[in-house]
C-alpha cells in the first residue's frame, strides 16, 4: 500500500498512453490503473498461510469482515491520494476500480489459489486497455468499466454487489473451511 500511495502521489496527474509497441485510443489516467494493485494487496492480505483447522465463531467472523474492509478502505484512500490537485479521474472511478479489483483477487484467493490472486484483475485490466473500446469511436464498452473516469449507478451498483459477494464469500465460508469445500463440490 506504501507503493500504491508514493505511485499515487508522484504520478497521479499522468496518463499512460501507450502499453508496449501499443497505442490507446484515448489516454488512461495512472489512478484508474493503480486499484488493480491495490486490489491484489487487499486480497493478498486476507489470505490465511498457516490453513490451519481453527473454530469459526461469531467474533472470527466479525475480525474477518474487519480486517477484509479495512484493507479495502486503506486502498481506496492511498489510489486516491494523487487525486487531490487533478482532475485526472473521479473518487468515484478510483474507488470502483479498488472495489471490483478487490472483489476478483478475493475470490481466487478464497477459491484457495492466493499465488494468482493478481491473474483476474490484471488481465482484465489489459484485455480492458486492448479491446475494450469500440471501432472509430474515443472511449472505451461498456464492459471496460475500468477505463471510464466516471461512475454510473448501474456500475456502482453491480461493483457494489460483486464486492459484496466477495467479502460474504471469504467472511461465513473462508478458505480451508468445511462449507467452502462442500460447495465447491457440489
Amino acid at each position: 500500500m506504501i507503493t500504491v500511495a508514493l505511485a499515487s502521489l508522484i504520478f497521479g496527474r499522468s496518463a499512460v498512453e501507450n502499453l508496449g509497441f501499443i497505442r490507446l485510443v484515448a489516454p488512461v489516467s495512472v489512478l484508474l490503473l493503480l486499484p488493480a494493485i491495490a486490489g491484489v494487496g487487499v486480497a493478498i492480505a486476507c489470505d490465511n498461510t498457516a490453513r490451519l483447522p481453527l473454530p469459526d465463531p461469531v467474533r472470527t467472523r466479525a475480525s474477518r469482515a474487519a480486517w477484509v474492509l479495512g484493507w479495502t478502505l486503506l486502498a481506496v484512500l492511498v489510489v486516491n491520494l494523487g487525486r487531490f490537485g487533478s482532475e485526472a479521474s473521479s473518487v468515484g472511478a478510483n474507488t470502483r476500480n479498488v472495489l471490483l479489483h478487490t472483489a476478483a483477487g478475493l475470490a481466487v484467493v478464497w477459491l484457495g489459489y492466493p499465488r494468482v490472486a493478481w491473474l483476474p484483475p490484471f488481465g482484465y485490466t489489459i484485455a480492458c486497455m486492448l479491446f475494450g473500446y469500440p471501432r472509430h469511436q474515443l472511449g472505451y464498452d461498456w464492459w471496460a468499466v475500468v477505463m471510464q473516469d466516471r461512475v454510473t449507478i448501474g456500475q456502482a451498483v453491480t461493483v457494489g454487489v460483486l464486492y459484496a459477494a466477495a467479502v460474504l464469500a471469504f467472511v461465513f465460508a473462508p478458505p480451508g473451511s468445511a462449507f467452502r469445500h462442500l460447495v465447491l463440490r457440489s
